[in-house]
């Protein structure tokens, strides 16, 4: 007894193979393509609609000499459980005096801002938020400009043009991860620089 050997041609090869092959290929593609698929980088409708309406808060704060919400301002800006200044952002404000550094010169200053019953009056001309910049550790950044009017018994003061950038990022408590808020870690007074181009579309 032997075995017969059978000659196989190209195209039986083709005929009998070649659709297992193409399938192979497709796959082997297919994953390629997925893996070098780099993923979104940007923000949901919903989170910069979020970042928007805290960025505009914060600004508020910031901005606030007003002696009858100076300390609820100042306290959610720096003395908060869920402090909206955090990393570099709040050194810097406190280096420069526009926080307070602890409790008992915020407490001064709205003395003093009650004394002269101080009102500020801000308007936001312009707040843009952009996609996680991976520049600054995927932290989102944000420029904010408008006015400012400061009235007191001593006068008048501005109208006052500011132009801010903000950094931000969810930040966490060190003992509950899970507790999670947003919050500016770095800041960059940008006001020398005038306002932001004229292209650009203000934010509600």
């Amino acid at each position: 007894m032997y075995w017969r050997v059978r000659k196989f041609t190209p195209e039986m090869i083709v005929k009998a193979y070649g659709i297992y092959a193409v399938c192979a290929v497709s796959v082997i593609f297919n994953v390629f393509l997925i893996s070098k698929a780099a993923p979104s980088k940007g923000l949901t409708a919903q989170q910069k609609a979020d970042f928007t309406v805290f960025a505009r808060q914060v600004t508020q704060h910031l901005t606030d000499s007003n002696f009858l919400t100076y300390e609820t301002s100042m306290t959610a800006l720096v003395f908060n459980k869920k402090a909206e200044l955090a990393g570099s952002a709040v050194k810097f404000l406190s280096a420069e005096d526009v926080v307070p550094g602890n409790v008992t010169q915020m407490r001064a200053l709205a003395r003093q801002y009650k004394d002269k019953k101080s009102v500020a009056c801000i308007s936001i001309d312009e707040l843009q938020v952009g996609d996680p910049d991976p520049a600054h550790n995927m932290w989102v950044p944000c420029d904010v400009s408008g006015r400012l009017v400061q009235h007191s018994a001593e006068g008048v003061l501005g109208p006052q043009f500011f132009r801010f950038q903000y950094y931000l990022a969810m930040v966490g408590a060190q003992n509950d991860p899970t507790m999670t808020w947003p919050s500016v870690v770095e800041f960059k007074d940008r006001s020398n620089e005038g306002p932001p181009p004229q292209a650009a579309q203000p934010q509600p």
